[in-house]
Parts: C-alpha cells; sequence; structure tokens
C-alpha cells in the first residue's frame, strides 16, 4: 500500500479513537492491522482533525475570503465616486480571472464552484450598474436593458451549467422587468 495513503488511513482511525466514533478495541485493531506491526500505529495522532474536515476547513476559508474580497469590490463600486474607471477595471479584472479560474479549474465539485459563480454573477451585475450610474444616469431604457441583459446572461448559465438558482434568478429577472414595463408604459 502507498505510505502516503497508509498515513491517511492510520490518521483518520486514530481521530476516530480520539472521538469516540469506533470502540477503543476496533481503532486498536485497524491500526494495527494497517500499520503492519510498525510503530507507526503506536504514535499518538499528529492530527487533530480528519482528513476531510481539513479539506472542509480549507473550502471554507477560501469561501470567506472570496466572499470578503468580493462584498469590498462590490462596495468599492459604489463608494469610488471620483474614479469610475478605477472601480469597474478592478471588479471586471476580479470578475475576469474568476470565470478564468472556473474555465481551466479541475472538474472536482465543491462548494467553492457555484460560490465562484454567484460572485462572478454578482460582480458583473454590479459592473453594470456602476457603469450606468457613472455615465448614463437618468438613461431608464438602458438601466432596463443592462438588467435584462444581466438576467439573460443568468438564465442562459442556469440552462448551460444545469444551475436550478441561475435559472430561477434569471427567469424571475425577465419577469420582473417585463411586469415593470407593462405597468409603466
Amino acid at each position: 500500500m502507498n505510505p502516503q495513503r497508509k498515513r491517511i488511513i492510520i490518521s483518520e482511525i486514530q481521530y476516530w479513537k480520539k472521538n469516540r466514533l469506533l470502540p477503543e478495541h476496533y481503532c486498536d485493531f485497524l491500526i494495527t492491522l494497517y500499520a503492519q506491526g510498525e510503530s507507526a500505529g503506536a504514535e499518538p495522532a499528529k492530527t487533530d482533525k480528519a482528513v476531510l474536515e481539513k479539506e472542509r476547513s480549507a473550502v471554507t476559508n477560501r469561501m470567506i475570503l472570496m466572499g470578503l474580497l468580493a462584498a469590498v469590490l462590490f462596495a468599492g463600486l459604489f463608494l469610488i465616486k471620483d474614479h469610475p474607471a478605477a472601480a469597474v477595471s478592478a471588479a471586471a479584472a476580479v470578475a475576469a480571472l474568476l470565470i478564468i479560474r472556473l474555465l481551466f479549474s479541475r472538474k472536482v465539485r465543491t462548494a467553492l464552484v457555484p460560490f465562484t459563480y454567484i460572485i462572478t454573477a454578482l460582480l458583473i451585475l454590479g459592473i453594470s450598474l456602476k457603469v450606468w450610474f457613472a455615465f448614463f444616469e437618468g438613461e431608464t431604457m438602458l438601466l432596463l436593458g443592462l438588467l435584462m441583459l444581466n438576467s439573460i446572461l443568468w438564465l442562459f448559465a442556469g440552462r448551460l451549467l444545469k444551475l436550478l438558482y441561475f435559472t430561477i434568478s434569471g427567469s424571475a429577472g425577465l419577469l420582473l422587468i417585463i411586469g415593470f414595463l407593462l405597468i409603466s408604459y
């Protein structure tokens, strides 16, 4: 057996033993079995967390970091009044990097992938709104067009990627815009 794989299995069994997920004598038997009589099984666990728990906490930390970055960029889009081009450029660069990361990343499904889609979609919406506020304020039809374009993009992404939340939000956005147009004109 691969030594790294053996260490992971022994580490997991020691985690089970420490947290009393299995009876102690079962864990001792499994450690002896996987250590094959070596002293590796007699060592105390070097890790406090299980391997999957470590991976989950790493994904959670990345999600928190991405969420904070997106919140700062989104807030910066509307708080920076003097240099709208700089705010739009920064948000567009981050959105482009997130899209490139999604396109060229491994096809592993974690909680980070849908979160990245959502952050990218919200950044693109924020960029659209900032461009309207900075350059075309007062042009209601252009705002409706930008919102409609974002909704169509969400609907298309939802259908293409089979993501229900994008399909629903895109459809709801289009219906709300059409309803607004019917009521006001």
